[in-house]
Formats: C-alpha cells, structure tokens, sequence
C-alpha cells in the first residue's frame, strides 16, 4: 500500500463546484420569487363563467311599434317570438288565442318576428304579415298564416298562397305585392331577430311575461301561460 511521504500534507479539494451550486440556488430562488410576486401583482387568473357573447350584448328594442293584442297598459305582457314556418309555433297558436279571448284587456300581447333560418320560407311569410300590417290587416294575415301553415311551407312558391290570402282579406294587391319587397319592413323583422338574439332566444316558441322567459328549456304550453298569468295578476 502506497503512503505519503512523512510530512509531505495531503492535496486539498478545489471549492469551485460547491461555489457553482450555490449559485444556481439562489438563482432559481430569485426566479421563483420573481415569478410569485408577478403573479400577486397580476391577481387570480381569469375564470370563464359560462356567458356568451350573446348574453352579454345589451338588449336590443325591436321593431318599432310592435304589433300587440290586448289592452297596452295592463298589468301584464306577453312577449312572443315567432316563426310562421315553425310547427311547434303553429301548434301553440290556436291556445294562444284563447287565453288573448280569456283575458281580453288584462293582459298585453306582443308578438316578434324570429324566422328561422332552418325554414326557408319563414321570412318571406314574416314580409307578407308586414306587408299586410301596413293595410291595418297584420292580425288577419298572422292568422291566415298560421291556419294554412302546411298548405304553404309545403308549396314550390309560396307567394301563389299569400297573395290569395291577402285577396281573401281584401287588401289592395298592388300595395301588398310592393310592400312585400319594401326594405324597411325587412329591416323591422331583423330588429325583431335581434331583439331575440339579444335576449338569448334559441328556438321558437319562446314567450316572456312581464320580461322573463317562461318554461326555458321545453315547449310553452297554454297551461303553462295561463298558470303565469293567474300568479302575475295575484
């Protein structure tokens, strides 16, 4: 076994590698902290609640001048969106007829233009009952409409059914033919979509009392209005 010589002392280690230890420490440490402190001054992350931007638009009016049934300042309104073409909507109407009888000027009934794009005559049919609106016969139109909703929606050219509807309640066709193509009524039917839009309506029927939905998430039914309006009147 080999020794040192006597009184020869033994090679200190070099204390470079503990130096270079010590200083990736406390670099690490310093970007650590660095990072904490970034992210205090930047507060918790931001979480996503669920709204959509459709939600958070302001709600839009609608067309000006809504077309209502009812008594205007009662105690009660009735907001309906409403697609001509819908079946659902035309299955509702006749019970929504009702209930206007029943309650006659207690309650307020608007009605809303929200043709589907799903059904591709429910605009030119919202046009026809504006077009009709401007001969003071809108109710009769909207009407018609919904009575022979098959006879149309299944027609190749649904204007052949709406000019003879309009015939039939005695409207000048001259200015209902022109009145169809009028671009401001277009224009009322779109304020109406983005009424809805702005309120988060998704689907036809969807109806509102007094400012807030009814039923959301399945079908109104006439039972469910009724019940609405019996507790609204209480």
């Amino acid at each position: 076994m080999s020794r040192n010589p006597k009184n020869v002392p033994a090679k200190s280690k070099s204390p470079l590698p503990f130096v270079i230890i010590g200083v990736v420490l406390v670099a690490v440490t310093a970007a650590v902290l660095l990072m904490s402190r970034q992210s205090a001054s930047n507060g918790p992350p931001a979480q996503n609640t669920g709204t959509s931007p459709t939600q958070r638009m302001p709600v839009q009016p609608g067309a000006s001048n809504p077309y209502t049934r009812g008594m205007p300042t009662a105690r009660v309104t009735v907001e309906e969106f409403s697609d001509f073409q819908c079946p659902a909507c035309g299955a509702l109407e006749p019970g929504l007829r009702r209930v206007m009888k029943d309650y006659d000027s207690r309650v307020n009934f608007v009605f809303r233009n929200f043709p589907l794009q799903m059904h591709k005559y429910a605009f030119l049919a919202a046009r026809a009952a504006e077009a009709a609106g401007q001969q003071g016969k809108f109710w009769e139109m909207h009407d018609l409409l919904y009575d022979n909703q098959k006879e149309w929606s299944d027609a190749m050219e649904p204007r052949v059914q709406f000019d003879s509807y309009a015939t039939r309640i005695g409207l000048d066709m001259q200015k209902f033919k022109a009145d169809m193509e009028r671009q401001d009524l277009a224009e009322r039917i779109k304020s109406d979509l983005l009424r809805g839009n702005s309120l988060g309506v998704k689907g036809t029927p969807t109806v509102y009392l007094n400012g807030r939905e009814l039923v959301p998430g399945k079908l109104v039914t006439e039972d469910d209005l009724r019940h609405e309006i019996d507790a609204a009147l209480k």
